[in-house]
Formats: structure tokens, C-alpha cells, sequence
């Protein structure tokens, strides 16, 4: 079958979710994806939808308002602020997500994390929901065609460990209670295994996309994998249909209602990467190799413009990197397990701190950027690497020693001796350390007010006092990481409307052709207000699109529609 309504290229968050309420909708709904996977960026993310004023709030015994949220933006976007689109997104996000949740296998929970620019008019917590974990066996031999987590953030090749998870597993040997629970994960896992050879147990982002999966087939979505979107169709100004690969041919497949891009940008792609993101030649990106901007590229053929004028272009995050033994490089994202803990700073090539290093992602390598940094270090010790990991490093009772061989952790007696092996000012370093340990032994950090704020006080060790984002460093040996700028996805994409659609650079809409998630130019302009900001705005504007494809006003409940004739 070559006839549909609706035609998605791609199947992260964003296109899932425009796929399966089109789908609900009873419009005939098609999703293309280019690799063998579907899941996209969406399978290594955190699972985290950034969506305000949601009812799992009130649920939490907290409050929050449309009102709220648009002070927040304001303050936190100032001059990019894009009232329709963004107003839009807060009109249409709680009713996606009550949708979702009553209509599809989509589960959520709401998370405390604050805000992360919480000094800000407006902000506030618990705005983000969180997938639940998810049974993987519910997808029978689908599971084997749902992309896999980063292998870097699973234990024993495939256990999946969620953040609920973390403080026990650190506790495996030093607690009964951490001791039950990690006992309970690993044969839990070995069970799977043997059944399904591979854990079944869902966690984070790899939740939500196998949600997602689950909920397209049970729409009755039709799903193509190992196909590649060549060209769209156009007729008449209009997007008509899709010209695809599969299997060795190329196949036109018509789409009546309308082409929804959902690629999932494209952080692959090294030659974008060169015009995007600063520090380009020392940038590594995390998304996965498919995404090369397929989608922009079609759009862009189509008539559509790609913005060039965001304040940022990606979701940054530092990025710690060593080979194996078969050359093969691994990388490791530090968005929070390590970074936040208290017992560790970051340091520039003058051996002095930058940033306070328990800010968001975004703001750490922005600053990088801004300061021309290609390599920082991470500085810890002793203490700090057996009890929280650094990177790749696990903690206790991983074994470290592999990790100093292969020289990815830099290990030395002293922190003059570890200045020297990093290649900055010994005396530089020594001071650095020496007036950091003084005010964290008395919870304070009079340089960068690293705990001082609700979003570094909350990611810190609850259990560390006085602050729970600071601590000493103070307990041979002293370890060093390298870090260098990267991303979890790539933002820049297509201007579309607050409708979804594309806009043509009259800035008037091109018929029957949408752009979501990290196709459509990102909604904060690249400026990252929360964690979640990313899936918060893919999977709305998806429930968008497809309710503007079935024809159903953005202000009246969901309700079916009939499907389009052939």
C-alpha cells in the first residue's frame, strides 16, 4: 500500500506522536525511518517532557498557571520570545498529555526538578513528567526493532538503570536497603535475559519511545524501517506526498493530508556541525548516526527555510571520550550522575574554575563556548570517583585501574602532580583547589554560589552536609577527566508556524507540509529553560500537527475524524 493521509519521517517523540493521534484521528498514517531502529534521539534521552502546568502537579501538591509559565519564558527568552508558537505549546501541552495518557500507552510521573534558571520571575518545579518504566516484552519481536540506550548509561550489556536507581546502586555494599534493591535489579535482569536474551526492563528515554511504539502499532500505524525519505512530493505549492528507498527501490507514496518531518536533526551530520556549533572541531555530538538532517534538507527543498539565527543551535552537554582496545571511540555525556555530586570542580587550561559546575548542561558548554574552551578538566578524588563514578569510571566496586591504563582517568599523588600530567600552572591549581575546599567545608562557594540555588541544591547528595552540592577535595589520590563540548541533539531546524506547518520564505504556509521536534526550529530558540524542553515541545507540536492534519480546531477537545478518500 503506497496511499495514506499521512506520511512521518522519523520516529522519535515527535514523530510517534504526530503518528499515532493522526492515527487515532482515523486518518491512515504511514512513518518512515531510516535506519533499522525506531526510536530516534528519543531512545537515548532522559524521558524527561518538559510540559507547565500539567495536572500531575496538582497531583504533587504543587500549583502552577499559564501565567506562570509565561513569565518564566519571558524572562528566560527575553527578545526570543516567539509569543504564537509559544503560547500555543501552552495552551496545547497539558490537554496533549491527558490525551496521551487516556488514549495511548504514554504513562508519566511528575519530577521535582526545578526550573533551571530558577532565580528567574516565574519559575518554579515539577513541571517535567517523567516516563514510567516500561515492560519491553509487551512488544513481542518488536523489542528487537526499538533502538537501544546509550550501551554507556546500561549495566551488563542491557539492564537499563533509571535515576530512581542510582542512590541504591551506590548503596549496593553500604546499605541493606541498597543491597535488596540492587539484588532484586540483577535477577530481575537475569531472568530476562535468559528468556528474551536481553533485559525487557524500560527505563527513561528508552520508556517513552517503546511507549510510543506500542502505541503506534496499536493505532495501526504502519511502520517502515531501513527506509530512507528522498523528496517530497509537490503539487501545486502543496506537499502531496514522499519519494522513498526500500528495499533497493524508490517508492511515491501519497499523502493526502498532509508530510509531517520529524528526522530528528542533525547532529551527525559533521559538516553542519561545522556551520552550527562553535568549537566545531573539537564538538562531539551524541545523536545517533542516522540523524543528518534529512528532514531539514527535504524541507529546505521544498521551499522551507532553515533558521541561522538562533542564540544556540544544539542541547549541549561536556562530553568525556577514550578508545578501546579495538579503536572503537566510546563517549560519555556528563549531564548529571557525576557533575552535580559534591567533591568535584571543573577547571580551564589556567588550572582556575569557570562555571558553577552544577548549572544545567547547556549553561556549562555555552560557557565553554563563550570562553573558547575546547578542553576542560573535572578534578575529584579518592572519595568522589568510588562513590559517584567519573564518566566512564564507575563507582565501587567497578574496578579504576583500567581507566588509568588506557588514560582516560589521569591519576596522581598530588594536585600539583595532577596539574603538571593535565598541562596547567601547578601553583594555579593548588590555590584553586585549596579555596574551593575552604568554603565547601563550610557549604559555601563564594565564587560561582554553586548550592545557593534551587536547581544545584536539588541535583546535589541529599545525604552531604551542610550542602548537598559541596564538598572537599581532599583524599589522595586526585583524578582528572577531560571534557570536551558536545551535544545531545542538534535544535536549529525549519521555521514553521504555530500550527506546525512550514513556512515558505514568505513566511506564508507551505500546504500540507509540517515540521516537528529537532526538525522544527526550536521553540526556545535553542535557549534551554528545563530539562524536557526538548520532548516537552516534540511530542506537542506532533499532537498539534496531526490535529491540524485531522482538521480539529486547536481549542475543542479530541475527537475522530474521517478518513481522507483515497
Amino acid at each position: 500500500m503506497t496511499e495514506f493521509d499521512v506520511v512521518v519521517v522519523g520516529s522519535g517523540a515527535s514523530g510517534m506522536s504526530a503518528a499515532v493521534v493522526a492515527a487515532k484521528h482515523g486518518l491512515r498514517t504511514l512513518v518512515v525511518e531510516k535506519t533499522e531502529f525506531f526510536g530516534g534521539t528519543t531512545a537515548y534521552s532522559g524521558g524527561v517532557a518538559w510540559i507547565p502546568n500539567n495536572h500531575h502537579i496538582k497531583a504533587a501538591g504543587k500549583q502552577d498557571s499559564r501565567a506562570q509559565a509565561i513569565e518564566y519564558l519571558r524572562a528566560t527568552l527575553g527578545n526570543h520570545y516567539e509569543a504564537a508558537k509559544i503560547e500555543a505549546y501552552l495552551d496545547n501541552a497539558p490537554a496533549m498529555l491527558r490525551y496521551m495518557e487516556d488514549n495511548t500507552e504514554l504513562d508519566f510521573v511528575a519530577v521535582g526538578t526545578p526550573d533551571y534558571l530558577p532565580w528567574n520571575p516565574g519559575a518554579s518545579s515539577h513541571r517535567g513528567v517523567l516516563a514510567k518504566e516500561y515492560d519491553g516484552s509487551r512488544l513481542g519481536d518488536r523489542l528487537n526493532q526499538l533502538r537501544r540506550p546509550l550501551k554507556e548509561f546500561t549495566v551488563f550489556d542491557s539492564m537499563q538503570v533509571a535515576g530512581a536507581d542510582i542512590i541504591p546502586l551506590r548503596k549496593a555494599f553500604r546499605s541493606a536497603k541498597g543491597f535488596v534493591h540492587t539484588t532484586r535489579m540483577v535477577t530481575n535482569y537475569a531472568l530476562q535475559k535468559a528468556r528474551y536474551g536481553r533485559g525487557t526492563r524500560l527505563t527513561s528515554g528508552n520508556a517513552l519511545a517503546g511507549r510510543l511504539l506500542k502505541s503506534a502499532l496499536d493505532a495501526g500505524v504502519t511502520l517502515w524501517s531501513d527506509t530512507a525519505a528522498r523528496r517530497i512530493v509537490m503539487e501545486n505549492g502543496r506537499a502531496t506526498g514522499l519519494v522513498v528507498t526500500r528495499e533497493g527501490k524508490e517508492v511515491t507514496v501519497t499523502a493526502h493530508r498532509g508530510v509531517v518531518l520529524a528526522s530528528g536533526g542533525f547532529g551527525a551530520n559533521a559538516e553542519m556541525r561545522k556551520e552550527f556549533m562553535p568549537l566545531a572541531e573539537h564538538h562531539v555530538s551524541m545523536q545517533p548516526e542516522g540523524n543528518v538532517g534529512d528532514g531539514v534538507r527535504l524541507g529546505a527543498e521544498a521551499g522551507g527555510e532553515l533558521v541561522r539565527t538562533n542564540p544556540a543551535n544544539g542541547i549541549f552537554t561536556p562530553v568525556s571520550m577514550v578508545r578501546d582496545r579495538d579503536g572503537k571511540l566510546k563517549r560519555f555525556p556528563h549531564i548529571m550522575i557525576d557533575r552535580y555530586m559534591p567533591g568535584s570542580i571543573a577547571v580551564d587550561g589556567t588550572g582556575k574554575r569557570f562555571v558553577n559546575e552544577a548549572d544545567s548542561y547547556q549553561t556549562f558548554v555555552m560557557t565553554m563556548q563563550q570562553r573558547g574552551l575546547a578542553r576542560v578538566h573535572m578534578i575529584a578524588d579518592r572519595a568522589f570517583l568510588r562513590r559517584y563514578g567519573m564518566g566512564l569510571a564507575r563507582p565501587f566496586p567497578y574496578p579504576v585501574r583500567k581507566w588509568v591504563d588506557n588514560g582516560y582517568l589521569i591519576e596522581a599523588a598530588s594536585i600539583a602532580e595532577l596539574a603538571r600530567k593535565i598541562g596547567v600552572d601547578p601553583a594555579t591549581l593548588e590555590t584553586t583547589v585549596a579555596s574551593f575546599n575552604r568554603g565547601a567545608a563550610r557549604g559555601e562557594d563564594p565564587e560561582f554560589k554553586r548550592g545557593a540555588d534551587a536547581h544545584s541544591l536539588y541535583r546535589g547528595d541529599q545525604e552531604n552536609k551542610p550542602n548537598p552540592s559541596l564538598s572537599p577535595i581532599i583524599k589522595p589520590p586526585f583524578y582528572a577527566i577531560a571534557l570536551v563540548p558536545g551535544d545531545l541533539s542538534s535544535v536549529a531546524g525549519l521555521r514553521t508556524d504555530e500550527r506546525a506547518r512550514v513556512l515558505g520564505k514568505d513566511r506564508t504556509p507551505i500546504g500540507g507540509l509540517y515540521a516537528v521536534g529537532l526538525d522544527m526550529n526550536s521553540m526556545t530558540r535553542g535557549l534551554y529553560p528545563a530539562g524536557g524542553s526538548s520532548l516537552g515541545p516534540a511530542l506537542t507540536f506532533g499532537y498539534i500537527a496531526a490535529r491540524d492534519m485531522a482538521g480539529v480546531d486547536a481549542s475543542t477537545e479530541p475527537a475522530p475524524a474521517e478518513p481522507a478518500p483515497a
